[in-house]
């Protein structure tokens, strides 16, 4: 008796993330950390938003954070001089034209003011 097997793969972008909580400083700078695997050997399109208002921060690129952001090439977005406003929960979506699934994580990033002692 022979059986025949199929196997079949689905592709997909695979993203891990080191750390799902981040703490910056105000003025400060954040890395929040990601990287992504697929089989494809085409470039990704990465979108970064803040969960609380759903708009994407790169792409069409906001007001409140033109020249304070930079996207790396596995993913990670580095931010700069942190305001207060920047707190809350950052969703990453990665894809590939190839790939079937598109690759999500998230990152919560709290905002830490100065502390001055008069």
């Amino acid at each position: 008796v022979s059986h025949a097997c199929k196997l079949h793969f689905v592709e997909g972008v695979n993203i891990t993330s080191p750390g799902s909580l981040i703490r910056g400083t105000l003025g400060g700078e954040a890395l929040l950390s990601v990287r992504y695997s697929s089989s494809s050997p085409d470039a990704p399109v990465i979108k970064w938003q803040l969960k609380r208002d759903d708009k994407p921060i790169i792409g069409n690129l906001r007001p409140e954070y033109r020249d304070r952001i930079l996207v790396f090439e596995n993913g990670t977005l580095l931010l700069h001089n942190l305001k207060l406003s920047d707190e809350g929960t950052y969703e990453v979506e990665i894809s590939i034209t190839d790939d079937t699934f598109t690759g999500e994580g998230s990152i919560d990033l709290t905002v830490d003011g100065r502390w001055f002692i008069v």
